[in-house]
């Protein structure tokens, strides 16, 4: 068992849908350098008809009319801009049996919803065939993740041609940051990665983790032997160094506490296969503030996670997608962190069984989502997600299936009252969210509006929960 999996790592591991952990988006299946444009247009509207005549260019099954009008229809009904400086048009087209890209890059920026928001730099526009939907909005979500890279946008910006910015887009991982490395803090990093190793050999540890967001530079990581196996853990914080082997695994930790961070991570890790009942992990962790690591922690993963342990089991045999969960706690993470207009904001997710879930919820308000085709309402979709934190301000609970279709925001649960498990502090949104798992199947995640804190309940019981750092 050991053996397989640190072949898996050591390889980059896949999921069920072939995707390699840890590595780059591979854009070459989808992307050309024909394809791949610094943008003439100063407007919205030019850029996106600027990169659909690219694609009908490279494509003779595609017409330039009938690709306007699905990324018009979509545009209309959710923006594209899905972060500061990225958009990401997209639309599925009846008949056509492919994924397409096209990529353009504006060195001044490009007013996308509004004039006072951030203009956009990057824009991503992506076409496919309806038989290929599900994979395509896959891909979105992993697409997003990796243009969400800061540094890769600084790169881009410091591009001199077509050339070297598909290269770039090619090579995500590679970006580099412009923070300055403290050499004494560096040292620190290396001596304890070493003291690490040598403990990990010791215990016959299966891995190393490294929550690499703690540091802002992972030279020392070539100080490591080559025979130890190597888990950076990353939430998009502002590291500089590239993996040099073994697998990256994205987790939202910004904004978490220390100890919660390395749960969640544990989380991730224990979904994805990496790590397993039985198995000894060293795992090295600082204050991200502090610029270096200072916590060395030996952790047998059965005595300290026996509850996630028992969630993996249980989702097992749900309907629900271990990247549908990652996705959804993505999203409650930053709505955590950030709220919404510098307010805080409180909401529920109720993920899979919906076919029960739905016998015991009423709509509070006329459902957002009601009408729109499945694959434009699911929550892997990336574009979704500004809408989805919108619409947590709505009273009620969003009701997701185990798929990632979103079916309904603004749904009363209607359970019998389990305010009596609850620990001291914790009110109706939280009894609710209990309540329900007692008698369904789903997982409900819930956000507290006054402390900030995300909640997760399965079979009636809280089975995690992470709170935001004090600051």
């Amino acid at each position: 068992m050991v053996n397989s999996r640190r072949q898996r790592m050591e390889m980059g591991v896949t999921d069920e849908h072939g995707q390699t952990k840890g590595a780059p988006m591979p854009l070459g299946e989808y992307l050309k350098p024909s394809r791949t444009l610094v943008l003439q247009a100063t407007a919205k509207m030019a850029a996106l008809e600027e990169l659909a005549a690219a694609l009908c260019r490279d494509d003779a099954d595609l017409d330039y009319d009938t690709v306007m009008q699905a990324i018009m229809e979509r545009e209309q009904s959710v923006s594209s801009r899905i972060a500061p400086h990225i958009a990401l048009p997209h639309a599925v087209l009846p008949g056509y049996g492919r994924q397409i890209l096209a990529v353009g890059y504006s060195p001044t920026g490009i007013p996308w919803n509004a004039p006072n928001e951030t203009p956009v730099i990057l824009v991503v526009m992506s076409l496919c065939g309806e038989t290929r939907a599900d994979d395509h909005i896959r891909m979105l979500a992993e697409l997003a993740r990796s243009l969400r890279d800061p540094a890769m946008l600084a790169r881009m910006s410091a591009a001199s041609s077509v050339e070297q910015i598909y290269a770039i887009l090619q090579e995500p991982a590679e970006a580099t940051s412009a923070i300055a490395v403290d050499r004494r803090k560096l040292r620190v990093c290396r001596s304890l990665a070493l003291h690490a190793c040598a403990v990990a050999k010791e215990t016959r540890a299966t891995a190393l983790m490294l929550l690499a967001d703690d540091v802002p530079e992972l030279e020392f990581l070539d100080a490591l032997p080559s025979g130890v196996q190597l888990i950076q853990v990353t939430g998009g914080g502002k590291t500089s160094g590239e993996p040099k082997r073994g697998t990256v695994l994205a987790v939202p930790l910004l904004g978490l506490r220390r100890a919660h961070r390395v749960k969640l991570a544990f989380l991730f890790a224990l979904s994805r296969g990496l790590i397993d009942k039985g198995d000894t992990v060293v795992c090295l962790s600082g204050d991200p503030s502090a610029g270096t690591l200072q916590a060395m922690e030996i952790i047998n993963v059965a005595e300290e996670f026996h509850i996630l342990l028992s969630l993996r089991a249980q989702l097992k045999t749900s309907d629900i997608g271990g990247h549908v969960l990652d996705r959804i706690l993505h999203i409650a993470a930053a709505l955590a962190r950030e709220g919404r207009e510098g307010s805080p904001v409180g909401a529920i997710f109720v993920l899979g069984d919906y076919d029960n879930i739905r016998r015991r919820c009423q709509q509070l308000v006329m459902n957002p989502f009601r009408g729109y085709p499945e694959n434009e309402r699911n929550i892997l979709d990336p574009s979704l997600e500004e809408t989805i934190k919108e619409f947590s301000r709505i009273d009620g609970a969003f009701l997701i299936r185990g798929d990632g279709v979103i079916m309904s925001a603004g749904s009363h649960i209607q359970t019998e009252n389990a305010s009596e498990s609850l620990e001291s502090g914790l009110g109706a949104r939280h009894a609710a969210a209990l309540a329900i798992t007692v008698a369904t199947r789903a997982l409900s995640i819930v956000i507290s509006e006054s402390t900030r804190r995300i909640s997760l309940f399965k079979q009636g019981r809280l089975v995690m929960a992470l709170d935001q750092a004090l600051h």
